[in-house]
Order: C-alpha cells, then structure tokens, then sequence
C-alpha cells in the first residue's frame, strides 16, 4: 500500500496535507512527521520518500 502526500514546497509546521490521490486532508505537515516518527521514522514499518509513505514488508 502506497499513500502519495500532496505536498507544498517548502512546506512548514501548518501547512495541510491531503492525499494526492483522493484529495482527503490528511493533518499538517507537523501533524504527519510527528506520527510518522512515532511510529519508528525511516526505522519503523513505513518509509516516506519523496511525498509517499510506503509499508515495508
């Protein structure tokens, strides 16, 4: 499963986030990052790159 961000440039703390795909608000920027590490960062089960969150399996 592949989740795509819609990402502003030079994107800050409140700026929204929606899915690229369906166009649903997702949380702000700090909102996402802050779960994203909660959950392990780039060392937990999901990896962001380049606006997508990834599972890895």
């Amino acid at each position: 499963m592949t989740i795509r961000l819609r990402i502003p440039a030079g994107a800050g703390p409140d700026d929204r986030i929606f899915c690229d795909d369906c166009g649903e608000f997702l949380g702000t920027w700090d909102d996402l990052l802050t779960d994203f590490e909660r959950q392990g960062g780039q060392d937990g089960v999901f990896r962001l790159d380049k606006g997508r969150i990834k599972r890895i399996d």
